[in-house]
């Protein structure tokens, strides 16, 4: 791969469609919805999985060891995600309607840190008395793809090595489990949760590890603009059916890592930060700040704006005083390139 890349602006990019996909659905402002009709935040976190698997399949064959591996995922992940969560129990302090001694010793808000310092978000997305005239109430609807990512990071040293002697007959058999989990979850399944269970790591992993694919087989790399090109078609063709989803992990992919590694001339931003994990950690919570406080009912577009401004602003200072510390205390030199909800 040619050392001049775009993955800073493509991650930073998936993470500002998340962001205005997300005013437009958290709030239900009518004003705003063409966002969301528009712009595809299942595309950018896909794209996002896929840039991970892509950048972390690279960081683990240059780990000394696996340990070395474990713990730089472990210090660019950790630090963002708890400061998130303390934020956003913060807020809930602040905001409730309860009494607050009435607050702290409610079995919702101690269920709350548990679930969420566990990763485990869904269990209790919200906090009691916490934004309840929103027309959503989770404090940070974002965190679910961490749990997913993680599982990815643990399963990354065992599939790596087998993917580096059968390239294809490893990714092929990963994509055939993760498309007949995917399908039973949304079309045989529908029970509780069945949304949910169709989300999860599994079905994420073709997008993860078809980036792995082209990280550690050449071959497949250098054919990444034809496999594109006809994925991209295929896609297109089947777009509204219910075998879409066979060829979206191929399409997605391939065009996201495309766009970071083939397609334009560099464009650099590494001056200001890597700030696209921190603007899709910190958004959501924005988001519902602002809609409890009237803004976005008031003026959705200037909701919007201040949207924008405070997480480009609270990324920029957690990448600079938080999340960039932690890397160079790992590599005692300026971090590498870092993933989006993959970093290195």
């Amino acid at each position: 791969m040619n050392e001049k890349n775009n993955f800073d602006i493509v991650r930073l990019s998936l993470a500002f469609i998340v962001l205005l996909v997300h005013s437009a659905e958290v709030t239900r402002n009518p004003d705003i919805r063409f966002l969301a009709h528009f712009l595809n935040s299942d595309f950018a976190v896909k794209g996002f999985f896929a840039i991970s698997g892509f950048l972390i399949a690279k960081s683990y064959l240059r780990s000394k060891s696996l340990t070395s591996y474990f713990i730089k995922r472990a210090q660019r992940i950790l630090p963002a995600y708890i400061f998130v969560v303390i934020m956003c129990f913060v807020i809930g302090l602040c905001l409730t309607t309860l009494p607050i001694v009435d607050f702290l010793k409610n079995k919702e808000t101690i269920k709350y840190l548990i679930a969420n310092f566990s990763f485990l978000n869904f269990i209790q997305p919200s906090l009691p008395g916490v934004f309840t005239s929103n027309p959503n109430q989770p404090l940070d609807g974002s965190l679910w793809t961490i749990k997913a990512e993680l599982s990815l990071y643990v399963l990354l040293p065992f599939v790596l090595p087998l993917m580096k002697k059968n390239p294809l007959k490893v990714w092929g058999a990963i994509f055939i489990i993760s498309c007949a989990w995917f399908f039973y979850f949304t079309a045989v399944y529908t029970g509780a949760k069945a949304d949910t269970l169709a989300k999860q790591f599994i079905s994420l992993s073709s997008y993860f590890f078809f980036g792995s694919l082209l990280a550690t087989h050449q071959p497949t790399f250098d054919r990444l603009k034809e496999i594109t090109i006809i994925s991209l078609v295929v896609f297109l063709l089947f777009k509204g059916t219910d075998y879409a989803f066979l060829v979206e992990p191929i399409a997605f992919s391939s065009v996201v890592i495309l766009f970071c590694t083939n397609l334009c001339s560099e464009i650099k931003i590494s001056q200001y930060g890597d700030m696209s994990y921190g603007m899709y950690l910190y958004h959501w919570p924005i988001i519902q700040v602002l809609q409890h406080f009237g803004v976005f009912n008031a003026n959705a577009f200037l909701g919007l704006l201040m949207t924008i401004v405070i997480t480009v602003a609270l990324a920029y200072t957690s990448w600079n005083l938080l999340e960039s510390r932690f890397l160079k205390r790992a590599h005692h030199t300026p971090p590498p390139i870092a993933g989006s909800t993959a970093r290195d």
